[in-house]
């Protein structure tokens, strides 16, 4: 799809859905806080024409260089993809499931109360779900959760499990022995996800 076709759409969901901010392929829910929400506008190899439309949640102190879909689905279902000719339909759709779906998971607190979580045991789930029990306070549960998880990853070969593993590990020694270190680090790692997103902009 071209540029400004994609515009186009991101547009027409703008208007019929106050509060999302454009960055790039992303409509951001603001304001953004602890929580990234949002509408995701991924081009489609099996049209051109059209685009899939992701409703998705990513807390930003879980560490991360790109935008993770693990805690979203598309909008229309799997195959569905959104062309110019339905910029009011996906507008309609947004607001009708997507708002609902991320609306109300503006903090760690509300994440992990999240009842989308419930049953989900994905790495990325666990991972996103320990962390922020820690960010909201809940420091033994945190704690638990974080433990239970780098265990998970203890025969893992692969560089990138193996630093989930241990940056766990590390988060769940800080809360255990500091936690204003601990909150620190989360704090660290939100602003360096926040700018390699180039979130800096989006209030």
């Amino acid at each position: 799809m071209k540029a400004e076709d994609k515009k186009r759409i991101a547009r027409i969901i703008q208007s019929t859905v106050p509060g999302l901010h454009e960055k790039g392929r992303i409509l951001v829910a603001t304001p953004r806080g602890r929580v990234l929400r949002g509408i995701l506008l991924e081009a489609s190899a099996a049209d051109p024409n059209g685009v899939y439309l992701w409703k998705f949640v990513q807390p930003l102190y879980v560490p991360r260089t790109m935008i993770v879909l693990s805690l979203g689905d598309r909008l229309g279902g799997g195959c569905k993809t959104w062309g110019t000719d339905e910029a009011e339909a996906a507008a309609a759709v947004v607001r009708e499931e997507g708002v609902p779906f991320f609306g109300p998971i503006t903090s760690p607190e509300r994440f992990v109360e999240w009842e989308y979580l419930k049953g989900k045991r994905n790495r990325y789930t666990r991972e996103a779900k320990a962390y922020s029990f820690i960010a909201a306070g809940r420091l033994l549960e945190g704690i638990r959760e974080l433990r239970s998880f780098a265990d998970s990853l203890r025969d893992e070969k692969v560089d990138w499990f193996i630093e989930m593993k241990e940056r766990a590990e590390r988060l769940a020694a800080l809360a255990e022995s500091n936690p204003p270190a601990a909150h620190q680090l989360l704090a660290q790692w939100e602003a360096e996800t926040v700018t390699a997103l180039r979130l800096q902009d989006v209030p």
